[in-house]
């Protein structure tokens, strides 16, 4: 039978190793969000080869910090949403932009909560480019961002699970519906004034 002050001295050791761990993927964590917002800001100014040298780079930084989540006993999940769900937004934007296929959870390396988690971010990433899109009178832009919210949400919506499962993923959900239809609203009118603004212009033409 095991002393009592052995026992307690063994995990003590083990519960040291994992606050190291977790100090250190706090830090982690918060360089990774970084990356990723620096990385979504490269792309919507367009500065496609930097912010996929960042991706790349954070890349290594996320596989990193889920090698060590897994060591720790228990995994600290909480701690890894955050910076994953940020990581698969960043992709997905870059996805899109560059019109590539949507790499999956698992080419991604990351829990699939957090690639899921990170869908609603990427459509709140996809409003800004509809919206800046229907500025420069990129129609055809606008109507793709668009179309991927409403394939993104009609997927969301089928997973249907408790909240203490998803991580209440159905609150982003009811979320992503409300900005879903808010930019289809920004893009009917945008797109009705520039075909007025098109049939005026042909008009005065014929004049």
């Amino acid at each position: 039978m095991v002393e009592i002050e052995e026992m307690f001295s063994e995990i003590r050791e083990k519960m040291e190793l994992d606050n190291e761990a977790r100090e250190e993927l706090i830090k982690l964590g918060r360089l990774a969000i970084r990356n990723s917002s620096i990385a979504i800001r490269h792309l919507h100014r367009k500065e496609m080869s930097t912010a996929i040298k960042m991706i790349e780079k954070n890349s290594t930084l996320i596989a990193r910090i889920n090698d060590l989540a897994q060591r720790m006993n228990p995994s600290p999940f909480g701690m890894l949403l955050s910076c994953n769900q940020e990581y698969a937004e960043s992709v997905f934007l870059c996805s899109f932009l560059q019109k590539k296929p949507f790499p999956s959870y698992l080419d991604l390396k990351i829990p699939y909560l957090a690639y899921l988690h990170g869908i609603p971010d990427f459509i709140g990433e996809l409003r800004r480019v509809a919206l800046d899109s229907l500025r420069k009178k990129e129609k055809e832009t606008a109507i793709e961002a668009l179309d991927m919210m409403d394939e993104l949400y009609s997927h969301l919506i089928t997973l249907d699970y408790p909240d203490g499962l998803t991580f209440n993923l159905r609150k982003k959900t009811d979320f992503v519906r409300n900005i879903t239809e808010k930019t289809r609203g920004d893009v009917i009118l945008s797109l009705d004034r520039l075909d007025l603004v098109t049939t005026f212009d042909k008009m005065l033409k014929n004049q």
